[in-house]
């Protein structure tokens, strides 16, 4: 039986290697941000685009070095430099792909609602509804699976798989799981929104001050809610695999 508040509890529990850990998303996520608001107050469009493109590798990189480094520490190994490097490299491609599938996925999706509602424009209210609700009712088969698909990062940087078994597992984990992921993601967003979204768009708040509190607080939230993905893995699927044997 799987203990949401232990679980909540344990990846919020900071110890010293987690520390660690939230520093370097600390430090990357304001270098990162302040690299964001110069890049986008430039005019050239290339030079845009190319900035963008190394800021997304980099992100990439240190994604990996902190989430690989994080699957490791929750089983008790020791953190090192060597293992932030082995983990940032052994999962940079495999996680690129991942979001690039993601990514895909969503354009495909935005891109046949939208010709969609070109196409109903110009005809009758209850037919245009019609050809709507048949969209939906067969969209809603694969944004299920979509959906069930997320959780495939946590498995590559608990199992080191590959992608295509990552997303199988992702949706044979999901299915078993699917309320306590919703409970862990909602709180993740509830929490980033009241601490930190809605605080800076109510009193459009730029200061140096706010960008470090900014900075804090999502960091600290980035660590403790992927540690409570992983540890959700680690235990649940262990669980599976036990009653199975």
């Amino acid at each position: 039986m799987i203990n949401m508040v232990e679980i909540i509890k344990n990846g919020f529990l900071f110890t010293r290697p987690k520390l660690k850990l939230f520093f370097v998303v600390l430090c990357s996520t304001i270098i990162l941000m302040q690299c964001l608001d110069y890049i986008f107050k430039k005019n050239n469009e290339a030079s845009q685009l190319l900035y963008l493109l190394m800021i997304l590798l980099a992100e990439n990189f240190l994604t990996c070095g902190v989430y690989g480094s994080l699957s490791k520490i929750l089983l008790k190994h020791t953190l090192t430099l060597k293992m932030f490097l082995n983990s940032a490299l052994k999962f940079f491609m495999r996680f690129f792909f991942i979001k690039l599938i993601f990514v895909i996925f969503v354009a495909f999706i935005a891109g046949l609602l939208e010709l969609v509602a070109v196409a109903t424009g110009e005809i009758s209210i209850p037919a245009a509804t019609g050809i709507i609700l048949l969209w939906l009712v067969w969209l809603a088969f694969p944004v299920y699976y979509f959906v069930l698909s997320l959780f495939a990062p946590i498995v590559l940087f608990s199992e080191n798989s590959d992608i295509l078994n990552s997303l199988k597992t992702s949706i044979k984990f999901s299915k078993l799981a699917l309320d306590k992921i919703i409970v862990i993601a909602f709180f993740y967003f509830f929490a980033v929104m009241a601490l930190v979204y809605l605080p800076e768009k109510a009193y459009n708040l730029s200061s140096w001050l706010w960008l470090f509190w900014k900075g804090i607080i999502v960091s600290f939230f980035e660590i403790g809610f992927i540690s409570s993905f992983l540890l959700l893995y680690q235990q649940g699927w262990n669980n599976e695999r036990e009653r199975n044997v």
